[in-house]
């Protein structure tokens, strides 16, 4: 194992000594080379004494920030992988460590395995690049010395050719003597100089497109050379056919973006994932303290407008953090049987909708809703909001005074519909969002879906990630996405869902009224590891009736279920440290059998909401949850309905 790594030397640039230290042990003890710097200063002084595979810098530091530190490094010695290490991690802070091109973006504390995983692929992916970028001058060097064809002419009058360019154009050498091989086989106006070396007695390499017999236009690369031919000075041409080598250079651009992207969203799904649950934390005081007081103080409280400004501002927060999760790891809610129709109704007269009225006063919305349309397996809430997000880009898109249309039809596909990506056959459920507006340019129409891609202005129109959110939520649902935009304006979006011809759709939930979901006495015990939220959940506890019991971790809850019995169990998803509400709940049940437990979190992935629902757990609430929401979960766990379903609250597992 330490063989592996003895050619490789890491950079450690952190001014935290026992930080640095602890990298240092770890990372020589697994046979790497390892130097230490403790300020931007001393790093850039190592880098000019020596090559260094990797460069673990931290975003903190006394003289420079990690991301300037990153930003030189990758100018001055692009060698070297870069990965950023930060206690402190924010969106902006990852987001611009991404745009200064390092490898990864690692959270304090880092354990172990994880941190030298990422540091071997790092030294591959370097490695990689590098032998790409030699294989590229390698090919180079090949057809530099393979020419297809060749012409001889002077002052631009063909003087000869051969059977390859003939072949390549569709003249024969008769028809092509003695004419301009401007008028005739080059189209002057495209000629352009390429950005390469070449040899004094070589004027070029140049491209251009060449023109076939046919009129049809073809790509190609000449070098040019002044020989000596029948006793004067003319000029010779190597010209070959590149057609094919610009269709791989597309794919192979279109390749490298798609891997860009996959990097950075792998790098902003790990960093969603490490912040999600503690934002989601913070939000529950704001959304929850807000509304509590609201129940208690009259309708003629003078703040009452600022604390339902200060609630819905909390709301819209954790919105975006959903977004964010949505877009780094998917939707990975619970999907159910449902009546798209009823939905898009639903939304029609949302609060949501109404704001988007109030703000674009002259944009009209007419809907078309097919009468018998088919039903779909979908998450409510992505569904609803991914419809939410095409209005709002279409209102946005026309401004003043115009149209959008919402359709739904049955579609069903014999063959593969080729559109803004091939839909395969089968029966679909189409909900399209059409406006009248100014049109997508053929330029954004191909990158209006990423996440790093936008026209919106930050702090004005939101956060950018609309249509990231809608792409995967219609991917996550198994569903295709067609958007046509003409020259003479307009745009439309058309989402292909699968249908679902076998379950019966559910109907949503009522908002429940706190007076019917109200406890009796009931004893609960909440299991958080923060504080803040045990004290939320006490409060509302109370609030509906019941008896809260607390405790901080899974291993107490365990212990706790031993002595005393309780009715239910609020569990936590992530508690650090110690185990997960996932792990606690299974070692409750080995000592209390049937014991009834509510799951709640502000993330997590898809894999522990199935665990959980495996053990039994039907109840599910999304942090930051409302009292209403709260009230929902725990009246269906206590006292199920006769034909028990999965519920609850948000359904989201994340």
């Amino acid at each position: 194992m330490q063989a592996m790594h003895t050619m490789h030397t890491v950079l450690i640039i952190d001014d935290e000594a026992r930080f640095s230290a602890s990298l240092d042990y770890l990372l020589k003890a697994e046979g790497y080379q390892v130097q230490l710097a403790n300020c931007g200063e001393a790093a850039f002084a190592l880098l000019q004494q020596q090559t260094f595979s990797v460069a673990l810098v931290d975003i903190n530091l006394p003289d420079f920030s990690g991301n300037l530190i990153a930003a030189r490094i990758r100018e001055e010695h692009p060698g070297t992988a870069i990965i950023i290490l930060t206690g402190n991690a924010t969106i902006d802070n990852a987001v611009e460590s991404l745009r200064q091109g390092v490898y990864d973006y690692l959270r304090k504390p880092c354990a172990p395995e994880r941190l030298l995983r990422t540091v071997a692929r790092s030294i591959q992916h370097k490695q990689l690049t590098r032998d790409l970028h030699n294989s590229e001058k390698r090919f180079r060097q090949l057809a530099q010395a393979t020419w297809e064809g060749i012409i001889i002419y002077d002052q631009g009058e063909l003087l000869q050719t051969n059977p390859q360019l003939c072949k390549m154009f569709g003249y024969t050498e008769t028809e092509l003597l003695g004419k301009q091989i401007f008028d005739v086989l080059l189209d002057r106006n495209t000629i352009r100089a390429m950005d390469y070396p070449a040899d004094p007695e070589t004027i070029g390499p140049f491209e251009a497109r060449g023109v076939k017999k046919d009129g049809s236009a073809f790509p190609v690369e000449f070098r040019v050379k002044h020989i000596d031919y029948q006793g004067r000075q003319v000029q010779v041409a190597a010209i070959r056919d590149v057609t094919d080598s610009e269709i791989a250079l597309k794919q192979k651009v279109t390749l490298m973006e798609k891997l860009a992207d996959a990097q950075r969203m792998e790098s902003l799904g790990l960093m969603a994932s490490s912040v999600a649950h503690d934002l989601n934390n913070i939000m529950a005081g704001i959304i929850t303290y807000p509304e509590l007081l609201l129940m208690d103080l009259g309708e003629d409280f003078k703040y009452r407008e600022e604390l339902m400004m200060v609630r819905e501002a909390g709301k819209r927060a954790a919105a975006v953090v959903n977004d964010l999760l949505t877009v780094a790891r998917g939707a990975t809610c619970k999907k159910e049987v449902q009546d798209v129709n009823a939905l898009i109704s639903g939304y029609l007269n949302s609060v949501e909708f109404k704001e988007i009225c109030q703000r674009y006063p002259e944009v009209k919305v007419a809907s078309y809703l097919e009468g018998k349309l088919q039903n779909i397996s979908c998450s409510v809430m992505h569904l609803s909001k991914s419809i939410m997000n095409l209005v709002n880009n279409a209102a946005e898109a026309i401004q003043t005074k115009g149209q959008i249309t919402l359709s739904t039809k049955n579609v069903r596909l014999t063959a593969p519909h080729q559109g803004y990506e091939t839909i395969d056959p089968g029966e679909y459920v189409m909900i399209s969002v059409e406006d009248d507006g100014p049109g997508i340019s053929p330029l954004d129409i191909q990158q209006i879906f990423s996440p790093f891609y936008s026209k919106k202005v930050m702090g004005r129109s939101g956060t950018g990630l609309g249509l990231a959110v809608v792409w995967n939520t219609v991917h996550d649902h198994g569903g295709f996405i067609d958007v046509v935009s003409g020259n003479g304006g307009g745009s439309m979006f058309a989402l292909y869902f699968p249908v679902n011809k076998f379950g019966a759709c559910k109907p949503a939930l009522q908002s429940p009224i706190i007076n019917q979901y109200q406890g009796n006495g009931e004893r609960v015990l909440v299991v958080d590891d923060q504080k803040s939220q045990r004290e939320i959940a006490s409060r509302l506890l109370a609030r509906l009736g019941y008896q809260p019991l607390t405790v901080t971790s899974g291993e107490e809850a365990v212990e706790y279920v031993k002595k005393t019995p309780v009715d239910l169990v609020i569990l936590d998803m992530l508690m650090d440290p110690g185990i997960n509400g996932c792990e606690t709940y299974e070692q409750i049940l080995r000592h209390v059998p049937g014991q009834k437990a509510i799951i709640t979190s502000g993330y997590s992935n898809a894999d522990d909401i199935n665990r959980a629902m495996d053990l039994g757990i039907s109840q599910f609430v999304k942090k930051p949850y409302s009292l209403h929401e709260l009230a929902q979960a725990l009246k269906m766990e206590i006292n199920p309905p006769p034909s028990p379903a999965f519920s609850g609250g948000s359904g989201c597992g994340q």
